[in-house]
């Protein structure tokens, strides 16, 4: 997990969570399609994004879909997780660009309601909601 350390003054951030499958078939099509660096340039977009979270998998079992992701959003005070809204084809550029954008700008602003707010091409993207991810840690 890459994450923005807390500010000073003892409170957490809300912020983005972002789900980022880096197994060997969605990190295979990043490279195909010209996206080699993908995965620093979404890890260097979350370190930016106040509250920002990462949570990398090394396969999200979807390989189906193609390069695939999941947003959802964190509350600061309590740390819980809303519902995830999955997206696909992020192999692509131009919805790969929407994605940093989106996340950078703070992604969902309702924890509740994930993919509010996504940019259009992630909408033409999305392929479902899940419950909130299950993190332990340790």
């Amino acid at each position: 997990m890459d994450r923005k350390p807390p500010p000073r003054n003892g409170k957490d951030p809300d912020g983005p969570v972002l789900v980022w499958c880096a197994g060997h078939r969605c990190a295979a099509l990043r490279r195909l399609s010209g996206g080699q660096d993908h995965d620093e340039q979404i890890r260097a977009t979350i370190r930016q994004t106040s509250g920002g979270v990462l949570i990398e998998s090394r396969c999200l079992g979807r390989c189906e879909l193609a390069g695939v992701a999941a947003v959802a959003r964190r509350d600061g005070r309590s740390g819980r997780i809303g519902p995830l809204a999955w997206f696909t084809g992020l192999e692509n550029g131009t919805r790969f660009a929407a994605l940093r954008r989106w996340i950078a700008s703070g992604g969902p602003r309702d924890r509740d309601i994930p993919n509010q707010g996504a940019p259009p091409v992630l909408g033409e993207a999305a392929c479902g909601l899940t419950p909130p991810p299950q993190v332990r840690c340790g």
